[in-house]
């Protein structure tokens, strides 16, 4: 018997040694993993931070797009009102040329009907005069 409690006190002391050594690796696996959830929580915490420059990037494009196309949205009405006033412009100065072209070709027809009439008076008068008085009143 005494050789008995012999082997149970070493296999015992082997067991007190192999609790320890697996005590001591369970912490140093306890440490590994706290460090490495850290690292990961940084990791977490640098992706959130990308995330977020990137969402304000965006955003900042985003006002950006909004304050050209307000930009071009004012040139293209500025030039509209300038093309729209050219176009009145043009209708004015075309409706003073139509004006002043049918002054004259009412002036035109006047002269035409004055001549005309003229024409027919000379003609009357040399169709109901006698040449030979008109030619002695002549010399």
């Amino acid at each position: 018997m005494p050789n008995e409690i012999l082997e149970v006190k070493v296999d015992v002391g082997v067991l007190k040694t192999q609790v320890l050594t697996l005590s001591a690796l369970c912490n140093k696996m306890d440490q590994v993993i706290e460090k490495l959830v850290d690292q990961h929580d940084r990791h977490l915490i640098k992706v959130y931070e990308h995330m977020d420059n990137q969402r304000k990037e965006k955003d900042m494009d985003i006002s950006e797009i909004h304050e050209r196309i307000d930009i071009v949205l004012n040139k293209v009405q500025e030039s509209e009102l300038r093309i729209m006033d050219e176009i009145k412009g043009l209708k004015n100065t075309m409706d003073e040329h139509v004006q002043a072209s049918k002054s004259q070709y009412e002036k035109l027809n006047q002269w035409k009907w004055t001549l005309a009439g003229g024409i027919i008076v000379i003609t009357w008068l040399i169709s109901h005069s006698n040449f030979d008085t008109i030619l002695k009143s002549l010399h």
